[in-house]
Parts: C-alpha cells; sequence; structure tokens
C-alpha cells in the first residue's frame, strides 16, 4: 500500500564550540529533497537563526565502512572547501552527528543544464556560447590549483537564481602533487569519459581529459558500457542528420573530441575559437529561458544570425528532435503574449521543473477559505459573476521528490502535475480526468479506467484526503481546468493552468492571479481577497507592482 504523502519537517543541529569554550549549536530545518546519489542525498536546508536557504548533502556514515570511501570524501571535502571562484557552488560548511556527514553548499535554485535541456530540448548556438564561456571560467580556476574534476556532465552544472553556471560535485576530483603527475584510476560518468582515461597508452597530458567532457555527449545512454567505452577508445561519434549545426559549432566539436590529448584544443583556444568569437557573448542568460528559447528582442543585441541560426548541440548533451504534439483545450485560444505560448506548448511536452516549493499562505485551512470566499461575496470591489468566477490554485503541497505536486482548485477540484509530465484531476465523487503527456484528456470513471492508472488514482484519492478537499461539495460537471506549468523565481511561484489563468504566489504571502482577459484577483496577506481592472491597480502601487513583475516574465517568454 503506499504511503500516505507527507512532508518533511526535521531539525539539523550543528555543535560548535565559542571562542570562550561553551558549546553552542547551529539549527537548520531540512526542507524539501533536491537529488539523491549513491552515497548521498541533498536537501534544502534554512538555517533557523540566519535564515539563509542552503543546499546540504548528507551522507549517512553507515556507508563510510571502507578507508577508501572515507578517504575519498575527505578528499572532496578538503578541495571543495578550498576552492572560490564565480562559477563554482560555494563551499559553506561541513559537520556530523553520531549518523551523518553535512555538507552545506550554496543552494542553486534553477537546478542545473541537464534539467534545462529535458525541457527545452535544444538550445540556441547564444545560449551555448555563454554557458561554455562561464564553464571555462571555472575550469581554468581549477587546472590552476591543479584540481582536476573528473565528471563533469550536464547534471554537475548547476543555475543560481541570478542565471549563473556553477560548477559543483566535486566527488570523484583529484589535486595533482604537481604539473605532469598523471592519476590513472578510471572514475567518471560512463558516457563523458575521456579515452586517455581508458587507454594503455602513455599519455602525458592530464587536464585535457577535463576538456574532453565539454564536447558533445555522442553515445547513447541505452548502449551497453562496453559498447561505450569502445566508441570512446575509437574516437567514434556524427553529428545527426535532422538537425543543422554550424559548421563552427561541428569544427569545435570535433577540435575537442579528439583522440590524443596533447592535440586537443587548450581552454583558451576554445575560447579563441571562431564559434565564440562572432558575436558578443551574454553575460548570463535571462530566467525566462529557462522555459522556452530567447526572444527577438534579447537575441538582437548580441547577433542578427542568431535569431535565425539552426539550435546547437550543448557540452556532453545529444539533442532530441522536439515532438510536436496536438493539444486538447477547453476552446480558448491563448493570446500571443501568453507565458506559456502555443509555440512553447507544441514543442514542450514536459512538465518545467524549476520550481519545487509550495504555496505558503495555502496552508491555510478549509474553515479560512471559506472565509475569504465570504469576504469576496461581500467585497466592494468589482466581481465576477458566479457563472465567470476564475479558477485558481488555493492549496498546493509539494511530493515532487517522489510524485508530483498536488492541489486544489478554488472550484474545490483536487488534482496532481505528476513528475512524468501527466496530470490528473478530480471532477467529483463519480469522475476524474487524466491529461497525458501531450495534453490530450481523458475522462474516467472511479468504478471504470485502465488499469496502469491505478497507482495514480489511488495517489489523487490521498492528496484529495491530504490537503483536505470536501468531497461533498465538488462540482457535479466535468472540469477541465488544471494546472499546466509553473515556474520559481527568487520572488515568487508562477503557476500556468488550461484556463488561461497565470498566477503568481509571492514569498510575502500575497497572491495575484491574471485572467486571459487582463483581469485581476488579489488576494493579500491576510488571505483578503478582491477584484480588479488593469485600471483600477494604477492607484494601488503594492498590486501593480506584483502585476508588473508578472508581466516582465511573461514578456521574457514571448
Amino acid at each position: 500500500m503506499e504511503e500516505q504523502p507527507q512532508i518533511e519537517n526535521s531539525i539539523i543541529e550543528e555543535k560548535y564550540k565559542k571562542p570562550n569554550g561553551e558549546t553552542a549549536y547551529r539549527r537548520y530545518q531540512k526542507g524539501k529533497v533536491l537529488g539523491k546519489g549513491g552515497f548521498a542525498k541533498c536537501y534544502e536546508v534554512t538555517s533557523i537563526e540566519s535564515k539563509k536557504v542552503l543546499a546540504a548533502k548528507i551522507i549517512a556514515k553507515s556507508t563510510l565502512k571502507t578507508g577508501r570511501t572515507k578517504a575519498k570524501l575527505i578528499t572532496e571535502i578538503k578541495l571543495h572547501k578550498s576552492l572560490h571562484h564565480q562559477h563554482i557552488v560555494q563551499f559553506e560548511d561541513v559537520f556530523e552527528d553520531n549518523e551523518n556527514v553535512y555538507i552545506l553548499l550554496e543552494l542553486c535554485q534553477n537546478q542545473t543544464l541537464n534539467e534545462l535541456l529535458k525541457r527545452r530540448r535544444r538550445i540556441t548556438p547564444i545560449e551555448v556560447q555563454c554557458y561554455l564561456k562561464q564553464l571555462i571560467g571555472a575550469l581554468k580556476y581549477i587546472h590552476s590549483h591543479r584540481v582536476l574534476h573528473r565528471d563533469l556532465k550536464l547534471g554537475n552544472l548547476f543555475i543560481n537564481d541570478k542565471m549563473e553556471l556553477k560548477l559543483g560535485d566535486f566527488g570523484l576530483a583529484t589535486k595533482l602533487d604537481y604539473d605532469g603527475q598523471r592519476r590513472l584510476t578510471i572514475c567518471g560518468t560512463p558516457n563523458y569519459i575521456a579515452p586517455e582515461i581508458l587507454d594503455e597508452r602513455d599519455w602525458d597530458i592530464h587536464y585535457q581529459a577535463d576538456i574532453w567532457s565539454v564536447g558533445e555527449n555522442p553515445h547513447s545512454r541505452l548502449q551497453m558500457l562496453r559498447t561505450t567505452y569502445n566508441k570512446i577508445s575509437q574516437c567514434q561519434f556524427n553529428f545527426p542528420d535532422h538537425i543543422q549545426i554550424s559548421e563552427n559549432a561541428k569544427n569545435l566539436i570535433s577540435r575537442i573530441l579528439v583522440l590524443d590529448p596533447s592535440k586537443r584544443l587548450t581552454l583558451d583556444e576554445i575560447l579563441s575559437h571562431p564559434f565564440m568569437t562572432s558575436n558578443p557573448i551574454p553575460k548570463t542568460t535571462h530566467i525566462s529561458q529557462l522555459l522556452s528559447p530567447p526572444n527577438a528582442a534579447w537575441l538582437s543585441q548580441y547577433s542578427q544570425a542568431a535569431m535565425f541560426s539552426s539550435q546547437a548541440v550543448l557540452l556532453n548533451s545529444k539533442p532530441i528532435q522536439p515532438e510536436l504534439v496536438s493539444v486538447k483545450t477547453s476552446g480558448q485560444i491563448p493570446k500571443t503574449n501568453d507565458l506559456f505560448s502555443t509555440r512553447l506548448k507544441m514543442s514542450q511536452a514536459e512538465r518545467i521543473k524549476t520550481l519545487t516549493e509550495g504555496i505558503n499562505y495555502l496552508k491555510e485551512n478549509q474553515q479560512t477559505q471559506k472565509k475569504q470566499d465570504l469576504n469576496l461575496e461581500n467585497n466592494n470591489q468589482p466581481q465576477f459573476s458566479k457563472e465567470n468566477e476564475v479558477t485558481y490554485v488555493i492549496k498546493c503541497c509539494d511530493y515532487q521528490s517522489k510524485y508530483g505536486i498536488g492541489y486544489v482548485l478554488s472550484n474545490n477540484n483536487c488534482g496532481i502535475l505528476f513528475n512524468d509530465a501527466t496530470k490528473i484531476i478530480q471532477c467529483n465523487k463519480q469522475q476524474f480526468n487524466y491529461i497525458d503527456k501531450q495534453n490530450l484528456i481523458q475522462d474516467y470513471q472511479y468504478d471504470n479506467y485502465p488499469s496502469d492508472l491505478d497507482k495514480k488514482v489511488n495517489l489523487l484519492q490521498k492528496f484529495t484526503l491530504y490537503l483536505g478537499v470536501d468531497e461533498n461539495n465538488t462540482n457535479s460537471e466535468i472540469s477541465q481546468v488544471f494546472v499546466d506549468k509553473f515556474l520559481k523565481t527568487r520572488n515568487a511561484l508562477l503557476l500556468k493552468l488550461s484556463n488561461g489563468v497565470i498566477q503568481a504566489n509571492f514569498i510575502d504571502k500575497s497572491v495575484i492571479v491574471i485572467q486571459s482577459n487582463q483581469s485581476i484577483v488579489f488576494v493579500n496577506e491576510k488571505g483578503e481577497k478582491s477584484s480588479h481592472t488593469q485600471e483600477q491597480i494604477k492607484d494601488n502601487d503594492k498590486i501593480q507592482r506584483r502585476y508588473n513583475y508578472v508581466q516582465q516574465l511573461r514578456s521574457g517568454c514571448q
């Protein structure tokens, strides 16, 4: 039987000595799971004293059974602690208790390039240049300190809230005692290992192994390990026929993926290659590009040609041909300035995963929500008629570490946005809708649905109970409104619903709901709800600033 959804809520304590010898404690609130590895779990944690939010890599001492694993962890801590660079994840602290070792690191809110490429499928040449330049800056720094990373891959390239690239995970890194020393250990992720690490020939180059991993990953993850190693050893790769790649990009990749490391491009040579010098390179990308390609205005700042250039292969990732999917809607045609346009829907079948926090103000109980609804009815502000009342999210539960995000709509329907990009929404006691990865909606009865949906239906029922949905107050009619996408910024959680609503939940617990006709519902920090037109909010600085913030993000995604 599936376990009941619950949110981890435990305290981590760091014991330390004050200068006067007294014992003191630093305490951290453990939050959501950020990732899992072979020996560690990574959580978001918040310092109870300073309120600073960090990432905590937690290694159970029970996994450190051999001297080798202990020495490996000590090396990782020692190396990472010694590195300080704009494009390297900042090491904050390390401590231990009886059960675990805790490594505190800078939190990168926007996940990794791996998640970005899963959403975007491919990225533009200017974005490639931007990320590549930042990565090379990090590599030049660690190589100057005789450090080899030895596990460069998209999953270890993080993006912070300023859209800066950060090199992380030094679990396989090593430091040379002197320039020219060789490390013969075979380590790293198979698809990214340089051929000289696998080869028995007496190569004298060492830093070039990291440079190999900067190039494209030409080897399918579905291949057998031996086949992958053979192709790497023979330097076998090709460019996909169905994707147009510039000659400069092909030349750069071909000169990085060279069997003899002494003939491989150096980091400085990569920076001076025509692919990197044909136009100005932005310092960072725009936050909207976590979701969709750069707009024309942004691209025009750097290269007119880039607006029409083909999308390139980047950094270790074999591109995937975008799927054109049919989209079943409720009859509404999205406006061209919608945050997630029809074009974006057709090129991105996968769920956006950049936001993992729930909506804080929506932790209030069901009685509070009923009072808020009463406030709306009695409010003197312009109101929506009952039949045209906006549907938006009133409660949310973040369980993305295992299943996805559960939520309750203002029409009292409960739904889940699953990690596999599918959705399910309760209609009433008898019916639910299932939305597949192509956003095709299918209606089912609870007593008659495909058996492969058993787990998801079971989870819907559990989330319905967990979020306190009043099943006696659900709609009698089938609703096709569901949460389709979401995005996290430093200031807010943005939700895009299938009815065209854009909802922003700010860190101060206020909420703004913008309909496709630009009518606005605002919920203040106390949960008091009011309705407005665009003209009316011009005299309300609080609402206007929040509205402008949402519009800025929307315009960046056009």
